[in-house]
């Protein structure tokens, strides 16, 4: 269809389902359940587009499809649905104690593991922040980004305020 037809037919505000990128028969494509917001016209490249609500770019009209007020709200009413929805939990099994207590040993010390890599990084940045004295942005960074990581954390980092605060009992 061209653009004066499509005009025609179809005023701005019409009812689309409207496809960027590619139709679902063509690959996975999203739809959108929109509605025009432009009069269709041609491209630079020559093919009929149009604007849509929702999208930031022009859809060609291959892509676009008008429908009727009920199907159209139909498929608003189950987008809505579905954002609404949380995915359903899948069941992992029935694990015994003697098979769970292990494997979170395990996860337990794995985490325990990968916390003292970054306890070392958060070191080594207090360490040369501090040792910016002067500089005003290393000094803004210590004020107001450091102070927001928990008190604890900071005094494993070798923060010895924080360290002298929770031995105060501070936190």
């Amino acid at each position: 269809m061209n653009a004066a037809e499509f005009n025609h037919r179809h005023p701005v505000g019409t009812l689309v389902f409207a496809y960027p990128g590619c139709r679902p028969e063509d690959g996975a494509g999203t739809r959108l359940v929109t509605r025009t917001r432009t009069e269709a016209q041609l491209s630079a490249s020559g093919d009929p587009v149009v604007w849509v609500e929702g999208e930031g770019s022009y859809i060609c009209l291959t892509h676009v499809d008008p429908v009727a007020e009920d199907v159209w709200e139909e498929a608003r009413k189950a987008e809505k649905q579905a954002e609404t929805m949380l995915p359903t939990p899948q069941r992992l099994g029935h694990a015994t104690r003697d098979e769970a207590i292990p494997a979170l040993l395990a996860t337990i010390k794995e985490l325990r593991a990968s916390r003292q890599p970054l306890i070392d990084a958060l070191a080594l940045v207090y360490q040369s922040m501090a040792a910016c004295v002067g500089d005003e942005w290393a000094m803004e960074w210590l004020g107001e980004v450091w102070t927001q990581i928990p008190l604890n954390v900071r005094a494993l980092a070798g923060d010895q305020d924080a360290a002298s605060e929770l031995g105060e009992g501070g936190a």
